[in-house]
């Protein structure tokens, strides 16, 4: 049985298929540099992906939920809803800057005491930001995501009590961190959590239209 992991929340496309733990050792990521063409080619490419594997092979789908572009977030937690519905299924809501996090500690763990902060562009001289600490087989936010000011954003860094690592990804290039959906999303499965459908909402951090 497999996981499906979507990213969408940045003008690339990235999916990863993970056996769960026990069940195999298939593992497959592949990202795509689609810009405005991601909502046109996003069925596409799944179903391409997907094979030789079928739906009922699936047993969950995890969807990164933002903070992240307007329209790609929209359609990743969209057509992940509608498929963990259709399938019966659970669907597993992950943070972006989650997964920059999980994807960051995958690849060099962190120091003991240390936190890690992950930053992303977002408009109006903002970043989208928060700040994780590994915990025994999750992530606690220590500060929620955010819209923050450029200037606050440095603020909060320096005067943070404990060692942290930043993560600084660019707005353009962040669906790399699909595996970092996965990783969370399986240590939640493992966790016994099964989420509904209907309780992933995307989360956009800022209004689409400056006003």
């Amino acid at each position: 049985m497999l996981g499906l992991a979507i990213h969408t929340s940045s003008p690339q496309l990235g999916f990863m298929l993970q056996s769960l733990p026990g069940q195999g050792a298939i593992s497959r990521h592949q990202v795509w540099d689609l810009g405005r063409e991601v909502s046109s080619q996003f069925h596409v490419k799944l179903m391409e992906f997907i094979q030789p594997y079928d739906w009922q092979d699936v047993s969950f789908i995890a969807v990164a939920n933002g903070p992240g572009g307007f329209t790609g977030t929209r359609i990743g937690v969209v057509a992940a809803r509608t498929l963990a519905q259709q399938l019966e299924i659970p669907l597993f809501g992950v943070s972006s800057l989650a997964a920059l996090a999980a994807q960051s500690i995958a690849s060099q763990p962190l120091a003991e005491n240390q936190d890690i902060a992950v930053t992303m562009p977002a408009k109006r001289a903002a970043v989208y930001g928060a700040i994780y600490r590994p915990t025994a087989g999750d992530f606690q936010a220590m500060r929620s995501d955010a819209v923050v000011a450029e200037s606050d954003w440095v603020e909060v860094v320096e005067q943070w009590e404990r060692p942290l690592r930043q993560v600084k990804i660019a707005a353009d290039g962040a669906a790399e961190s699909a595996t970092g959906v996965m990783a969370l999303a399986q240590l939640r499965w493992m966790g016994g959590d099964r989420p509904e459908w209907s309780s992933v909402m995307p989360f956009y951090g800022q209004h689409p239209v400056d006003r």
